[in-house]
């Protein structure tokens, strides 16, 4: 068979590799405490540590894709691509036989650089595989393919934990399906045309790069440790370390522009952002991965609270909480996965400006109506307005990648497919971020501020959780927020997008 001729099964490979990577992503959240508990970590004091086993990934992840997009467009998709899913491999043999935590995160940093980097390369790749008509949808394939494997992560960790009680089975299993993708792909690339960019590697711009997220998600992700604030308000603030590195993280980025602007072969080409569609279609990246996270972190903690304040001696309610989160949140990200595909067809369509402002009504509507749950929301509304929220957000993903796309040459796809990945992800970390720096000392300021009242000490269950869903809905509002300025974005790109006669 030649695959040259038929991208759509070449294409179809390439998802398999896309979504194992995500797969990879929420996996672990299933059964970090039997890892925890395997490798005799203390939960009280070594929890930080072991975080470490998720949030190491996702930064890993973050950095990979920011220069690996651009070495697939000096070396080749093909290589570049194939070097990516053996690192992948790799990765998940060490941490299929790790022996410690250490050795574990570590596997698990491997694991993720090589996962990070797929997800651009298979952008750009859709976009040689595929003439301009066809590209949005399967940049909306893509999307979806994403999407769906960080969502099904949490689930299938769950299942294979219950099944077969050992969680380095999710590692081993990724070893045969890694390599026989890997062995169809290698075959499946070898026709597939590419021009490579002439130029040089900016490493500079990569330390400075990499250096900036580095910091910048260590330091936001300190903010977590405003957790311990109690109902007293006993409370340590964050860790002095947690400011001086957002600064550092936001002098670095300074200085990384400042380089790419004189650099004669730059990581990132910052004509993108003179085109006006491109750069405003970067901010709405940002705002929605802001909303994304305080979804995806509101939902959980909505349901924990309820579930523990009702039923407070219940000997399984964490595992019941966790079963109905996980549930509740498949209504917005299985939306979101299947709205991808429409969304990619109306931007290949119409063009990446009106399926991106009705994404955006549908999804700032959603998140209005979750602003407004309370003690006796039904899990029904709350799905129901999750599903909305979901299915605005899934037409986003082509129509942003897509005007982010059409400013680049087919020598640039590469770093500007990272870039779109990037910029969703540094969102998503500011948002987890506005819960732990605002959420969690608004509560506490809510509770003290109640102790006087009547109502507490005669139903003082119900008090609490009227304090957290007020909480809730506050920080949806801060999405809502979000959402009402990447609107005001998507409404300035512009309504008719050059045609890139690029092969």
């Amino acid at each position: 068979m030649n695959t040259h001729n038929k991208p759509a099964f070449t294409f179809a490979l390439i998802c398999l590799a896309i979504f194992l990577g995500a797969l990879d992503l929420t996996v672990v959240s299933a059964v970090l405490p039997q890892v925890m508990l395997d490798m005799r970590v203390s939960i009280d004091t070594d929890l930080n540590r072991a975080a470490w086993v998720v949030s190491g990934y996702l930064l890993a992840y973050t950095v990979s894709m920011t220069f690996m997009g651009r070495f697939s467009d000096l070396l080749g998709r093909r290589r570049v691509y194939l070097i990516c899913l053996s690192i992948f491999v790799v990765g998940s043999g060490m941490a299929a036989a790790a022996g410690s935590l250490d050795m574990l995160i570590l596997a698990r940093v491997v694991q993720a650089f090589g996962a990070g980097a797929m997800v651009p390369i298979s952008m750009a790749l859709a976009s040689d595989l595929f003439p301009p008509a066809r590209r949005a949808l399967a940049l909306g394939v893509i999307g979806a393919v994403d999407t769906a494997g960080w969502m099904v992560g949490h689930l299938y960790g769950g299942v294979l934990m219950r099944a077969f009680d050992s969680w380095r089975l999710l590692f081993w299993l990724n070893l045969p399906i890694g390599l026989l993708a890997l062995a169809l792909t290698w075959w499946a690339l070898r026709g597939v045309a590419h021009q490579r960019d002439q130029g040089g590697f900016d490493w500079l711009g990569a330390v400075l790069i990499s250096a900036s997220l580095i910091a910048f998600n260590i330091g936001l992700a300190a903010g977590g440790e405003l957790g311990a604030t109690d109902f007293y308000g006993q409370r340590s603030g964050p860790p002095p370390y947690a400011l001086p590195l957002v600064l550092l993280a936001l002098l670095l980025l300074a200085a990384f522009v400042w380089v790419e602007r004189r650099s004669a072969h730059p990581l990132i080409d910052l004509h993108l952002f003179q085109q006006r569609s491109s750069a405003l279609a970067c901010v709405v990246n940002v705002l929605v991965g802001f909303t994304l996270a305080l979804a995806i972190t509101n939902v959980p903690l909505f349901i924990n609270t309820r579930l523990a304040l009702q039923f407070p001696d219940a000997p399984d309610i964490l595992r019941r909480a966790a079963w109905d989160a996980g549930w509740m949140l498949s209504a917005l990200t299985l939306t979101m996965a299947l709205a991808a595909i429409p969304g990619g067809a109306l931007a290949g369509r119409f063009g990446p400006r009106p399926p991106a402002i009705l994404g955006l009504v549908l999804a700032l509507l959603g998140t209005l109506l979750m602003s407004r749950w309370h003690t006796d929301s039904t899990y029904l509304t709350m799905g129901l307005e999750l599903a909305l929220t979901g299915t605005g957000l899934g037409l986003l993903i082509s129509p942003v990648a897509e005007a982010v796309m059409q400013a680049a040459t087919s020598t640039q796809r590469g770093s500007a497919s990272a870039l779109v990945i990037a910029l969703r992800l540094v969102g998503m970390t500011a948002g987890v971020a506005s819960l732990t720096l605002y959420g969690v000392p608004r509560q506490d300021a809510l509770r003290r501020a109640g102790v006087d009242n009547p109502l507490v000490t005669s139903d003082p269950a119900r008090f609490l959780m009227d304090v957290a869903a007020q909480v809730v809905g506050e920080t949806f509002l801060l999405g809502a927020v979000a959402l009402a300025l990447a609107l005001l974005a998507a409404w300035g790109m512009r309504p008719h997008p050059r045609v890139d006669t690029s092969p």
